[in-house]
């Protein structure tokens, strides 16, 4: 009887691991997958996968130079879990100034480099107030870009634009987990359908315009 009970418990833990080895690779499948479609608008260069399996994009855009990142921010207890799209864009090798705009600021917000930075700066009256203005060392001349501020946090799925001297980049709630799942299981289980090339077009725009107006760059027509 002892030796049947430990055949059966050891069949039992291999179909267990069977289970668990195919849903991870559904799961790394379908995070590396999220990008599919972002040949459609960008003209992509190179793709490489993190640890979790979302890919890290980085190709060209209207003949600028772009990277899609992908994060999960789950580190805050008794939040829905949210998935993050960071779009960035590099500026002229000779620009020189920083601003980091973070609408709603918590201790979650761990990509923000801001919260190492010491100038705040007083930001125009038609942004927005729940926000936290910095910068660690010359800011930008905040009316150049008044109007791509406006249109950004319009949006309020925006949630950060940052500018420092190598770049600038767009933080935006692309999807947000299931709240029923979350609620009973308290583990995130997003949509993971292809993001929309028309969404990441039109975010990846309106960044391209506060590039335009902080540096006078031109683009090309794009998607």
């Amino acid at each position: 009887m002892t030796l049947f009970i430990s055949f059966i418990s050891l069949v039992f833990a291999i179909v267990l691991w069977q289970l668990y080895r195919r849903h991870h690779r559904q799961v790394v499948g379908d995070r590396a997958a999220l990008f599919d479609e972002a040949h459609k608008v960008l003209n992509i260069r190179h793709s490489v996968a993190d640890r979790a399996g979302f890919r890290h994009v980085l190709g060209h855009f209207a003949g600028h130079s772009v990277a899609l990142r992908l994060e999960v921010d789950n580190l805050t207890a008794r939040k829905l879990p949210i998935m993050w799209l960071h779009i960035t864009m590099l500026r002229p090798d000779d620009a020189s100034d920083s601003l980091d705009i973070l609408v709603r600021p918590s201790n979650s917000d761990v990509f923000s480099p801001g919260w190492n930075w010491d100038r705040e700066i007083t930001p125009l009256k038609s942004w927005p107030q729940h926000a936290r203005y910095v910068s660690r060392g010359n800011a930008p001349v905040l009316q150049k870009i008044d109007s791509d501020v406006r249109t950004i946090f319009a949006d309020q799925r925006a949630k950060e634009l940052l500018i420092t001297p190598e770049a600038v980049r767009l933080t935006y709630l692309i999807k947000q987990a299931d709240r029923g799942h979350y609620l009973l299981l308290r583990t995130a289980d997003f949509d993971m359908e292809p993001l929309d090339p028309s969404e990441i077009a039109a975010l990846t725009r309106q960044l391209q315009n506060v590039l335009v107006k902080l540096d006078r760059v031109s683009y090309e027509n794009a998607a």
